[in-house]
């Protein structure tokens, strides 16, 4: 056992969602505690997980944090360490909230491949209607004891969906944080498909203190590949609100950063050369995730051979890439072009090909397609052959 646990998201992180419940932290990739979060703060599984964190080998639920830091990226887990000597480990319940991720429903307004009915009320209709769960599957739990949550010591809080910007509850919570919690940062995920004046209006209540807005736009690729992938959107909509979203983060006005999030599926990473120069273009620092669930998304689908193709095509595509002048430091679009290609080749090369993930991709494809009257093999000739 350890002395010490290797993770601090047990004592000083939450996630709470009404469709799933509680855990530490949304990257947790097994059982959510399926209860409010006054009951969580008082259950066994709770108690059990801080005790599982002691173990000398981390369990396969951490996989996320495990991967990101095996390929160099960002974890949830290295970001707990930076209170390794402020944790009161034998305290009950949590120390205290330093990050709440915060999910107050399904509702959205797009049926993405790589999401869930949890996280989707069109795809919850869809699964409904189609057999594939019984309409009382989804639980929506009562959250509204998350305004009795103490944030004095939160340092951020993650609003995510559903889609945030459509959702009235998630406003309401907004206007709640923005009203009694000034100081805390405050991330938004959103899908950039609404850039209203009403949705912006409460985005800026949080532009204008110390603490700021950042943004998320939750966007894996341009043009066919993003509205496949991302159903229910349109590429040519999203590309011109991404311009609004940057405007305000461009601006010295307001404290306020925008990011592109970028889920790396079997999908998107193998007709990466279609999309790469059209997103990168777009002037906007990019992230890359690989995506965990569903299992027919994986990146382990893609065979070796177009692994293989969309690595040569980054790596060429890095060598064309100007070069900064001597003693000339890249520019900020230059340094994101470089760093998303080599994210993108560290998450093609991190992954074996598995014929499993492979069946499992033509098997979840084929359900969608079924459901949708679309098929993946007219997106792209490649997957002719990956769903053989």
């Amino acid at each position: 056992m350890r002395d010490k646990p290797y993770c601090n998201a047990p004592w000083l992180g939450l996630a709470y969602e009404s469709t799933q419940g509680c855990q530490p932290c949304c990257e947790w990739k097994h059982d959510t505690f399926r209860g409010t979060y006054e009951e969580y703060i008082k259950s066994d599984y709770l108690k059990d997980f801080k005790e599982m964190m002691y173990r000398d080998k981390t369990d396969p639920g951490c996989i996320e944090c495990i991967h990101n830091e095996k390929v160099g990226g960002h974890s949830r887990r290295k970001y707990y360490e930076q209170w390794d000597n402020d944790v009161d480990y034998e305290a009950s319940g949590l120390n205290r909230i330093i990050r709440l991720d915060y999910r107050a429903g399904n509702k959205c307004n797009m049926m993405c491949r790589m999401c869930g009915p949890q996280s989707s009320s069109l795809l919850e209709e869809e699964a409904v209607l189609n057999g594939d769960i019984s309409s009382d599957y989804i639980k929506v739990l009562d959250t509204s004891d998350v305004y009795d949550i103490d944030l004095t010591h939160c340092e951020e809080i993650s609003i995510l969906g559903g889609e945030p910007s459509i959702d009235l509850k998630v406003r309401k919570f907004m206007n709640y944080v923005a009203d009694n919690y000034p100081n805390i940062e405050v991330i938004v995920t959103t899908n950039g498909t609404n850039a209203s004046d009403k949705w912006f209006k409460t985005l800026m209540r949080f532009c204008d203190n110390e603490a700021g807005l950042r943004i998320i736009l939750s966007v894996d690729a341009a043009g066919e590949t993003q509205d496949f992938q991302r159903s229910g959107g349109d590429w040519n909509k999203i590309k011109k609100n991404i311009q609004r979203y940057k405007e305000v983060s461009d601006s010295s006005e307001y404290n306020c950063g925008v990011t592109i999030q970028l889920t790396a599926t079997a999908l998107n990473m193998t007709t990466l050369d279609k999309w790469w120069d059209e997103l990168l273009d777009v002037g906007v620092w990019i992230d890359l995730n690989q995506v965990w669930w569903p299992k027919g998304m994986s990146i382990g689908a893609i065979p070796d051979e177009y692994k293989k193709q969309s690595i040569k095509f980054l790596e060429n595509w890095l060598e064309e890439l100007p070069k900064p002048k001597e003693n000339h430091h890249p520019s900020n679009k230059l340094k994101n072009q470089i760093t998303a290609a080599k994210q993108a080749i560290r998450i093609l090369k991190g992954t074996e090909y598995s014929e499993h993930a492979q069946r499992e991709f033509v098997a979840l494809q084929n359900k969608y397609d079924s459901h949708r009257n679309e098929n993946v093999r007219e997106l792209d000739d490649r997957f002719k052959v990956m769903m053989v």
